[in-house]
């Protein structure tokens, strides 16, 4: 027996397992671009376009062909290209050098149509609503055609193309489609459509025209608000979460009746609608795609389909629905659904969605389809008889158009980020002409591919289940480019399983802090264990900080004003806690963002890959105009928040916590909407509406409304206070209730804003300071609780964009801090918020959502079995920089660094004296 006894102490408390992971192949590499071998994305994924490839301007979202298949147009941001499709050699317009000057005034969106003498053009001028026509000869703009007018304002010019002596445009500012007659330049009919019209296409006998709608609802003003009052009427809180009866019918919140949004399976949402252009009348309104509300694998569908883009043969037309990573088919002689093309790439992918099919086009023969799958960098080629894919093309980051050649040898396809960013810094970096801004310097790409020839007749189609080979082409190399399997064995010791629901983790609360807008260089790049350039961390210890100062010199008679940088402070340690925390637990020198700016940032990070509408948004300006007649000049297009047009097919982190019966609980995410007001007193949330924007449903009741989200004019000392206040009366007070499983926490303050002397921020510094101080209190605060000894604190930035980093301009800052988190730890394996997500559903027991959480790399390196339950202790940055209680002034409220050092009061002294003694005459 007491054999026994000793044999069962020597078995392993958790039997080892083997398990199968997904992760991108670029684990063990850090970003860098390749433009003639492979090229390592911000996703651990690889690119590695097939056929000829031409860097061209960013953000391609526009792309024809001239009639005689000689150039090729592109239509980016106030951009046009013009490419010789023979030499590929390529004319942007303007120049870098400032000798051909711009016909577009800086606004564009998506609409580009060559016309039949091969020269003329027409584009769309986006926010200004008008159409420009352009010689591409002589390099000038010829007329201007507004679509103002007749009791329209404020249009806004979306996709076109030509119908013969006609122009075909889209407004999707009023919802219409406008016809122009190219003789005269006048306006011949204003034929309605569904919401935010974004798709147009017209069939081979120029009869039927299609309009794809990607809006999904209208949004009204909030009654009350006016110009000169909207910083005090202005809602303090969004009124209701989407998908709602609230949402559908209105609700009464502060005093008004807001009113609802409708259904959002109306007949104007998400949506394809046919018009017969010899009557201008809509004759059928077809909704295509997977619908809200209906049940997926046992998850309600949240987001619409998203269409898109239209092709058409001379009966079906194919229609590209993002969100459901599918085909719609349309019979528009009958005018209804004929089926749908699930876009199949592979069984261990296809569950999941992360395609996201964007532009397409057809073949002559209408046996072959042409889709670029956005997020997925391919062309997925479709044989449309058997509705089944028969290859995949690899393309650039980020595909958005495909179009064939007239003889249709060529097939060329546009891709919005090309190879990736690269480095916009550092000793041995050469400023190159579009900039250093990480949307300027990120090129995209055109390439040309010679058209894949479909298999002979009785040959067999792929089933899609190839094995990955760097070596292969098409198929095989695209899905050696997004994963590879990799087999592992879990011990059980790691607190991070290998997957989720496999295990339980020793870590019980997650709490995910995310901040704005920082490079890994500008903050991290003095640690000398990291892969760093000290010469761009200028805001991290001992730096010199220099303010530029205008001065004004007389010269002959003449004063002129000259802008001078000054030395102000040295020897400044601007954000000393990140500095500590980074040395004292873990950080990452090889994590990237996925975004460029936070409206894809604040997506990302919750989960939510950003869909054809996001991206093609945000590489357009776009003026808000909430009292505007025009009903989608209030669009949504948040910077903070995630709107209701870009939720995914089943949501992203929220939703899948939610499902999964995970507690949680918001501090400051979602909060900024289109059009939001943004004040010093706005605390409650950070930013009040104007405009009536709801929040996803799932995390709408979990979410403080006493905590100021986005908002650079609030100091995050506010924030902590807030976030300590509530901590305290929750989860440590008399009445405590069980600490959530994960807390969603941000911190926005290192975005910078103008210097504001007044209000404690003399520097630009003095806004990383702040949000220094607000990292390192609440690690502070955190460690001093009773949760501590199961708590993983994760640090990241939602976008890299404020700076600049001398391996990629992707690359940020990620932190973890906990007793199960190594000490003085440097992480080396490539990550993004794929990792970070991967993280947090492993622990937590959350299935994945998407393709880019399925095939993330796994950071087990970061974790140690054996816990150390040391609290951190804060740190006070230099004075000279910020003055905390300064910062705290306006509000009055004084800021108490002993009490701050002191840690969270967590039970009252009274209280637990009276229950003492109560204990004791009640003979406990």
């Amino acid at each position: 027996m007491k054999h026994l006894f000793l044999l069962l102490l020597a078995l392993p408390a958790f039997a080892q397992k083997t398990y199968t992971t997904l992760q991108v192949p670029g684990r063990a590499d850090y970003c860098k671009i390749d433009s003639a071998g492979r090229s390592v994305l911000p996703s651990g994924r690889y690119v590695t376009p097939a056929g000829r490839s031409l860097r061209i301007t960013s953000d391609p979202f526009g792309l024809a062909l001239s009639p005689d298949g000689s150039k090729a147009v592109t239509l980016h941001d106030g951009v046009l290209t013009i490419i010789q499709t023979a030499t590929q050699r390529a004319v942007r317009v303007p120049d870098y050098a400032g000798t051909i000057k711009s016909p577009l005034g800086g606004a564009t969106f998506l609409g580009v149509a060559v016309a039949p003498d091969n020269r003329t053009v027409y584009l769309s001028n986006g926010d200004k609503g008008r159409v420009i026509v352009f010689d591409t000869e002589r390099l000038v703009a010829t007329d201007s055609i507004s679509l103002d007018g007749n009791g329209y304002e404020d249009s806004f010019t979306s996709d076109l193309l030509l119908n013969g002596s006609e122009l075909l445009a889209l407004d999707r500012a009023n919802f219409r489609l406008v016809r122009i007659d190219l003789a005269t330049k006048r306006i011949t009919a204003s034929i309605p459509t569904g919401r935010q019209p974004f798709g147009l296409a017209l069939s081979p006998d120029k009869k039927t025209a299609f309009v794809a709608n990607v809006g999904l609802y209208a949004y009204p003003k909030v009654p009350g608000v006016t110009k000169t009052n909207k910083d005090t009427m202005a809602l303090k809180f969004p009124p209701y979460a989407a998908h709602t009866k609230e949402s559908r019918d209105g609700v009464e919140v502060e005093g008004r009746k807001i009113p609802g949004l409708g259904s959002p399976l109306a007949d104007e949402a998400m949506s394809v609608w046919l018009v017969d252009l010899a009557t201008n009348k809509v004759t059928a309104k077809l909704k295509t795609g997977v619908q809200i509300g209906e049940m997926i694998e046992e998850a309600e569908v949240v987001g619409g389909s998203s269409p898109n883009s239209v092709a058409v043969g001379s009966r079906f037309a194919y229609v590209s629905n993002a969100t459901n990573d599918n085909i719609s088919v349309i019979d528009y002689k009958t005018r209804k659904l004929a089926g749908t093309i699930p876009i199949k790439i592979d069984p261990k992918l296809d569950r999941y969605r992360g395609l996201m099919p964007f532009g397409l086009t057809l073949s002559k023969d209408e046996k072959t389809l042409y889709v670029a799958l956005l997020a997925f960098n391919a062309v997925a080629v479709i044989d449309v008889p058997t509705r089944k894919v028969r290859d995949l093309i690899p393309t650039g980051w980020g595909p958005t158009r495909v179009r064939l050649s007239p003889d249709e040898k060529q097939l060329y396809v546009v891709s919005a980020r090309g190879y990736g960013a690269g480095p916009n810094g550092g000793a041995s970096f050469v400023k190159p002409p579009q900039g250093t801004y990480i949307g300027d310097i990120q090129l995209g790409l055109f390439q040309a591919y010679p058209t894949p020839t479909p298999p002979r007749k009785g040959g067999t189609l792929p089933s899609g289940s190839f094995s990955p080979s760097l070596t292969g082409r098409g198929w095989g190399r695209v899905l050696a480019n997004t994963y590879q399997t990799v087999t592992l064995t879990d011990d059980g010791k790691n607190p991070l399983p290998v997957l989720p629901k496999t295990r339980t983790s020793p870590i019980k609360h997650i709490v995910y802090i995310t901040k704005e807008n920082r490079t890994y260089d500008e903050v991290l790049g003095q640690l000398e264990t990291g892969r760093g350039d000290s010469t761009l961390a200028r805001f991290g210890t001992g730096v010199t900080i220099k303010q530029r100062v205008s001065t004004s010199r007389g010269n002959a008679g003449r004063t002129t004003d000259q802008a001078t940088d000054t030395v102000r402070i040295t020897a400044a340690d601007v954000m000393p806690n990140h500095t500590r925390v980074a040395r004292q637990f873990a950080f990452s020198d090889n994590f990237y963002c996925d975004s460029d700016a936070s409206i894809h940032g604040h997506h990302w990070m919750m989960g939510t890959i950003p869909n054809e509408w996001v991206e093609a948004q945000s590489a357009s300006e776009g003026r808000f105009l909430p009292d505007s007649k025009a009903p989608g000049r209030r669009f949504p297009k948040t910077t903070g928040a995630i709107d209701p047009e870009d939720y995914n097919e089943i949501g992203g982190m929220w939703e899948a916590l939610k499902r999964n019966k995970i507690s949680f609980y918001n501090f400051g995410q979602a909060n900024e909407y289109a059009g939001s007001v943004e004040e010093w007193t706005t605390t409650q949330f950070g930013a009040a509406q104007s405009v009536v924007f709801p929040m996803p449903e799932a995390v709408y009741g979990n979410t403080s409304r006493n905590f100021a989200g986005y908002n650079t004019n609030i100091p995050d000392q506010y924030r902590l206070k807030q976030f300590e206040e509530e901590f305290t009366a929750k989860w440590l007070g008399k009445s405590k209730q069980a600490l959530p499983q994960l807390l969603t926490v941000m911190l926005p303050n290192d975005h910078g804003a103008g210097p504001r002397p007044d209000f404690g921020y003399p520097y630009l510094h003095s806004y990383m300071a702040d949000n220094d101080l607000a990292v390192g209190r609440i690690l502070h605060f955190l460690s001093r609780t009773p949760y501590w000894k199961n708590m993983l604190v994760i640090i990241t930035e939602d976008d890299p964009q404020g700076g600049v980093d001398h391996v990629d301009a992707h690359r940020s800052l990620l932190m973890l801090a906990g007793p199960y988190v190594k000490r003085g730890y440097v992480s080396h394996t490539h990550a993004n918020f794929g990792s970070i997500l991967k993280i947090i559903y492993n622990i937590l027991g959350v299935g994945y959502v998407n393709q880019y959480d399925l095939t993330a790399s796994l950071l087990q390196d970061f974790f140690t079995d054996k816990p150390d339950f040391r609290p951190y202790d804060a740190v006070l940055p230099d004075a000279r920089v910020f003055d905390p209680q300064q910062a705290m002034k306006p509000y009055k409220l004084p800021f108490d660094w002993r009490k701050i050092q002191k840690g969270p009061e967590m039970d009252d002294r009274a209280d637990q004296r009276a229950d003492h003694y109560r204990q004791q005459n009640d003979g406990y």
